[in-house]
This record gives C-alpha cells, sequence and structure tokens, in this order.
C-alpha cells in the first residue's frame, strides 16, 4: 500500500436515485451539477465523481449528457480531475422482467450501456466489480463479472482513462489481483472501499472499523485507496480511510445530510468538513495538480 502526506477528497454530487422530493439542493441538469462541483472544488475536492440524469432526471449514460457536464465544468476555470461514473444505476428502464431466465441478458445490457459514460474520454472512471443486487420488487442485478471488467478496463487501457477500482467485499480485492496480473491497469492502483450500501443492496460489506481494516490489510502493492460510507457511515469511514493514509469520498450520492435529520445545504459543505478534519489529522488537502501527480495522471491545461 502507498501513503502519501497529501489527502485526495472525491465529490459525488448526484448519483442516480436521489432527486428533489428528498433535497431541493440535489443538482440534476448539467448546469447544477457543474456549479455544485466548482463549489466543492473550492472547498477542497479534486475529484469528481460524476453520474447524470436525463431531462426526467432518471439516471442516464448518455455520452451527450456527460460530455455537457464535462463542458461545463471546464467554462468555469475549474481543473478539477473528471471521472465519470459506469453505473447504469437504478432508472426504470433497469428494472429486470419477470421471467428469471431473461435477467442475465437484461442485465449484462444495462451494465454494458455503462460504459457508453467513458465515450467523452474522461480523465478517470470507475470501475465496478462484483455482482450488485440492488434489494426490491422486481430486484434489479448488475452482473459486473470478471469478463466484463476484463473488458472494461481494456476499453480504460486502450484511451488512456484511470479506473478507479469500486470494491463491495474482499473477493473484489480477487478480482483487483486478476486484473493486475493481467496488465489491464497500471501503477499506482486506485481502489475505492465502498461501504455501508446493505440497506439496498445485497451481499455488501457494512461499514465497520474492523472491516475497513481488514479490506486495507488486503490491498495489493502499489496501491493507494480511498473510501466511502453510506449514510450515517459516511463521515465515520473516511475518517477512519484517513487515519490509515487513504482518501476520502463525499457527497449527496452518499449521505444527502450533514447531521442527523439536517440536510447538507450543498456538497460543498460536506467537502469542507472532511478538509477540516484532514487538516487536524496532519492530511492536508491534495490540489487537482498534485493529485494528478500522484495518479500517475497527465497535467491539463484550462
Amino acid at each position: 500500500m502507498l501513503q502519501t502526506d497529501k489527502l485526495i477528497i472525491c465529490v459525488c454530487p448526484t448519483g442516480s436515485w436521489l432527486k428533489k422530493d428528498k433535497h431541493p439542493n440535489v443538482p440534476l441538469k448539467p448546469d447544477e451539477i457543474a456549479e455544485e462541483v466548482v463549489r466543492s472544488w473550492n472547498e477542497g475536492a479534486s475529484i469528481v465523481h460524476i453520474h447524470c440524469r436525463d431531462e426526467a432526471g432518471n439516471a442516464t449514460s448518455d455520452p451527450k449528457v456527460f460530455a455537457e457536464v464535462d463542458r461545463l465544468i471546464r467554462e468555469k476555470g475549474c481543473d478539477i480531475i473528471i471521472q465519470h461514473s459506469i453505473s447504469p444505476g437504478r432508472g426504470p428502464e433497469q428494472v429486470g422482467k419477470s421471467d428469471l431466465e431473461s435477467i442475465p441478458e437484461v442485465l449484462f445490457g444495462a451494465v454494458n450501456r455503462g460504459l457508453d459514460a467513458v465515450e467523452p474520454n474522461p480523465e478517470m472512471a470507475s470501475l465496478d466489480i462484483g455482482v450488485s443486487v440492488l434489494a426490491g420488487n422486481p430486484e434489479r442485478i448488475f452482473l459486473w463479472t470478471r469478463a466484463f471488467v476484463d473488458k472494461a478496463a481494456r476499453i480504460f487501457k486502450e484511451r488512456k482513462i484511470k479506473p478507479e477500482l469500486e470494491i463491495y467485499t474482499v473477493g473484489g480485492l480477487v478480482e483487483a489481483s486478476y486484473l493486475i496480473s493481467e496488465n489491464l491497469i497500471e501503477k499506482p492502483y486506485w481502489i475505492g472501499f465502498c461501504m455501508g450500501m446493505e440497506r439496498t443492496i445485497e451481499h455488501v460489506t457494512p461499514f465497520s472499523p474492523k472491516n475497513m481494516f481488514h479490506l486495507v490489510d488486503q490491498l495489493p502493492e502499489d496501491a493507494m485507496f480511498t473510501a466511502l460510507g453510506i449514510g450515517p457511515a459516511e463521515t465515520p469511514a473516511v475518517t477512519q480511510s484517513i487515519l490509515l493514509g487513504g482518501h476520502a469520498r463525499v457527497g449527496f450520492e452518499d449521505n444527502p445530510y450533514y447531521s442527523k435529520g439536517v440536510l447538507a445545504k450543498s456538497n460543498g459543505e460536506l467537502v469542507a468538513r472532511v478538509a477540516r478534519i484532514g487538516k487536524d489529522l496532519g492530511r492536508e488537502v491534495c490540489s487537482p495538480r498534485e493529485a494528478r501527480d500522484l495518479l500517475g495522471i497527465p497535467q491539463i491545461k484550462i
């Protein structure tokens, strides 16, 4: 595992399901997302994890929408590292059919559509690993199998897109080792531990200090890690990550609340808190330029 003195903060300003009825300030339109990104960048975020929405506010992998968000961010003079999510999200078009035999076909199509999000060639993109089962009726199954991950990693490498491996279980680290052995990802490996999703997704790792210690102990050499916690696990998870030499992700996708029952005013407010925690723990916030150097991403000009 590689440790750094500087702290990389990633902001996830909007996920695939939160809408205005739950939080009036959640950004859905491209200009709203860009404004939240700049607000978070001003508070210390050096990476943005972008999901996009269609005109109805549902999750979309439309590359034109992603490209528009990217354009608006750069037009504002913001040099934050842009990372696209390849998750197809929780939009209504992702619901599986009632016939069980049809589910793999339907959802393989869904996860492959998620790769449309890398067509604009972002600097980074998330690479989800494993089979995710979203609880509900009907269940929604995302088949991020080894075959899919292999395919996605090859596309990323060809396009020179830095992957963030999103890990939900210890088994995901086995697949990370496979990618390393096949020379499909380059050093330093950037690994994200996704914790606390058990309320809505089956077979994932709840957040606890013990669980995070175990995951960190399994990291491959030449890896850097970041962590996120869903809902009330957000601040404890990122604080422990900082203490262990890792990095942090916060934002409305993970938790729209600043404290119990109190909605955060903006993503920037959540970023400001983790930047303050990092500073208090001896980890100064990384600028996007510094983060690019640490991650092996080429510098850009605005």
